[in-house]
């Protein structure tokens, strides 16, 4: 009897829990999640970012003031085109040609220097240093035969020993002063090389100092490099500029470029080589093809917004951009990938971090998780390469469901 007893709450016991997890295999079987579905499909897919960009010449030339100075007059504004030679801006040159005039008398004192110290000594002078030295020579003589007398009465105890060395000294004396004078008339007859040498490399210095000042006057008229565009005009007549201050932006035509402004989150997957589409209002309907060349290292402020920031991508045009104006603002489509056609389902099916990827895919009333590979994806679709099938049904959003989970389909979009 005691057995009995012991019996029936254990059969209710497990009763009980077989009524719970039947209960539970029944609600997990009946509560269906409903779910929104896409239907995986081949089609053309593209990956385009569009941009504003800027039609501008590869090359730029920037004209600067070459010296304080004052704008006279500024001959051309934004958008002109200039040809070789073409005078673009006057400066003041008041200072500079003062300048002019300073060195060109510097030069005209040199070159008389040179002159005069390369020329041989004037007749008049000639001839009274050559007296002077006859002169001397006769003294010299003079007192030669002096002290040769004083010698010979010394011998003979005529005079005294003080009495010749008197002599002989003034015949010493007359014979150097003949000589100074001998060396002073040789001296007017020939030129000093050294003194010349010094004198030849202070009158070059001088033409150089006469040569920049003659050219810095003519920097003053700023003139075009090459035929070009004028891109800017930084200065205004009147202006006082300093010495390096921009005056204006001159482009070459020979060759154009489109600078791009590309945002933050667009730049993601740019890259030099990727295929692009330029279009312009001024010729509505015609395209011009290029191709990415630069993408900047680093994020600038945006040249229209300042307060927006912006990454430059520079494109070149597959031939010449026959129409297009340079500065002309123009429409750019830069292909991450060309139009194709491929498997796609909705970005919004695709779920995981990194390169491991999962869809939830309905195989009749139930959610099958399934990786996959995947390869590029735009704004609204991406590419499945491997792990699903064209026709199969994928679960939108789904967050929080579970591998083999029932769910009912709600009205579902197809792609």
């Amino acid at each position: 009897m005691r057995g009995t007893k012991f019996w029936i709450p254990a059969a209710g016991a497990v009763l009980i829990v077989a009524v719970i997890a039947a209960s539970a295999v029944r609600g997990f079987k009946g509560s269906a999640v409903e779910v929104k579905t896409a239907t995986a499909e081949v089609r053309l897919f593209e990956d385009k970012v569009l941009a504003t960009g800027r039609v501008e010449p590869v090359s730029e030339v920037d004209l600067v003031s070459p010296f304080a100075a004052r704008v006279l007059s500024l001959k051309v504004k934004e958008g002109d085109r200039v040809p070789p030679g073409a005078v673009l801006a006057e400066l003041d040159t008041k200072e500079a040609e003062k300048r002019v005039k300073e060195a060109e008398a510097a030069l005209a004192v040199a070159e008389a220097e040179l002159a005069q110290a390369g020329a041989p000594a004037a007749p008049e002078e000639l001839a009274e240093a050559g007296a002077a030295l006859e002169a001397a020579e006769a003294l010299a003589e003079a007192a030669l035969k002096k002290a040769e007398r004083t010698r010979y009465l010394f011998d003979q105890g005529a005079v005294s020993q003080a009495e010749l060395e008197a002599a002989e000294t003034e015949a010493a004396r007359a014979r150097a002063e003949a000589d100074a004078a001998a060396a002073r008339l040789a001296a007017l007859k020939k030129t000093d090389p050294r003194k010349i040498k010094v004198l030849q490399a202070r009158v070059e210095q001088a033409r150089v100092a006469v040569d920049n000042a003659r050219k810095t006057v003519a920097e003053g008229r700023l003139t075009a490099p090459a035929a070009g565009v004028v891109m800017e005009v930084a200065a205004r007549e009147g202006d006082f500029l300093q010495p390096g201050a921009l005056i204006m932006t001159v482009g070459g035509l020979d060759r154009l470029q489109v600078v791009a402004d590309l945002s933050e989150q667009d730049i993601g997957g740019i890259a030099p080589g990727q295929e692009a589409e330029i279009q312009w209002a001024g010729q509505p309907g015609r395209t011009w093809r290029g191709k990415v060349v630069r993408v900047a290292p680093a994020v600038a402020k945006s040249r229209e917004r300042e307060m927006e920031n912006v990454v430059r991508v520079c494109l070149e045009f597959n031939q010449k951009p026959g129409g297009l104006l340079a500065g002309a603002a123009v429409d750019v489509f830069i292909y991450r990938v060309k139009p194709k056609k491929v498997l796609l389902v909705p970005n919004e099916a695709v779920i995981g971090e990194g390169k491991k990827k999962t869809v939830f895919v309905v195989e009749g009333k139930t959610a099958r998780k399934r990786p996959v590979a995947v390869g590029h994806s735009n704004e609204l679709y991406t590419e499945i390469r491997t792990g699903l099938k064209p026709g199969e049904r994928v679960v939108l959003d789904p967050k929080g469901l579970r591998d083999g989970q029932p769910v009912r389909a709600a009205r579902g979009r197809q792609i």
